[in-house]
C-alpha cells in the first residue's frame, strides 16, 4: 500500500468518548475533539448509524458555544472524518 498526502492526518482527536445516554431512548454515540489553531470542534456518531457524524463547531474553545469562523481546522477535521466516515453532516 502505497501512502500518498492525501492519507496523512493534519489533525486527530485530542479525546474520543463512548457515550450512553438513557433519556427518554437509549442513546449510544461516540464524540470526537478536536482542538487545532486555538479552535475547538466536536462531532458525534451514533453508533447505530455508525456511517454518519454531525459536526459542531467551530468554537472559540472547548465549552463555548460561540462560534467563530476557522476554516482551516473546520477542512482538516472534515477531511479527518471523511476518511471514516460515508456521509458528514454539519450544524
Amino acid at each position: 500500500m502505497r501512502i500518498t498526502p492525501d492519507d496523512i492526518d493534519v489533525v486527530v482527536p485530542t479525546e474520543i468518548e463512548h457515550k450512553v445516554e438513557q433519556l427518554e431512548q437509549r442513546y449510544n454515540f461516540i464524540d470526537y475533539h478536536f482542538t487545532l489553531d486555538g479552535v475547538y470542534l466536536r462531532a458525534r456518531a451514533y453508533l447505530d448509524n455508525i456511517e454518519v457524524v454531525t459536526v459542531f463547531g467551530p468554537f472559540e474553545r472547548r465549552g463555548s458555544i460561540k462560534h467563530i469562523d476557522a476554516p482551516n481546522a473546520k477542512n482538516a477535521v472534515l477531511a479527518y472524518l471523511s476518511r471514516r466516515f460515508r456521509t458528514i453532516g454539519q450544524l
